[in-house]
């Protein structure tokens, strides 16, 4: 499994990139599912905890476990975790179904974290 990054945004307090497995943009795949408003609302909040930080509602970017984050708008979660302190890795994506988050989900966010930390040594 071959991990690269992408760089989605560079904002004044991070830099937000998005995972590419084997070629393949993770998230993208997700978020091309999204309604247009979802992609818009997801996106627009990603944006802006590059430039301003984390928000002050916690409810939109939370931790979920183990070091992975999730940013959520609705049902929509994009899950991620902090490469040193200022760049942060965007993962995969779900739509909520319950009140917690899908431990498939998480697995997966950790899987590719992994990958990601391994590909860097």
């Amino acid at each position: 499994m071959v991990i690269e990054v992408n760089t989605l945004c560079k904002g004044s307090v991070y830099t937000i990139c998005e995972l590419v497995k084997d070629g393949t943009h993770v998230l993208y795949r997700f978020v091309k599912e999204l309604t247009t408003s979802q992609r818009s609302e997801i996106m627009a909040l990603i944006r802006r905890v590059a430039d301003y930080g984390n928000p002050e509602n916690e409810t939109r970017f939370t931790h979920e476990e183990d070091g992975i984050y999730a940013f959520k708008d609705g049902q929509v979660r994009v899950y991620c975790f902090f490469d040193k302190c200022r760049i942060i890795i965007l993962t995969n994506g779900d739509i909520k179904k319950r009140d917690k988050a899908d431990p498939n989900e998480l697995k997966k966010a950790k899987k590719l974290r992994k990958a990601y930390l391994e590909g860097r040594s």
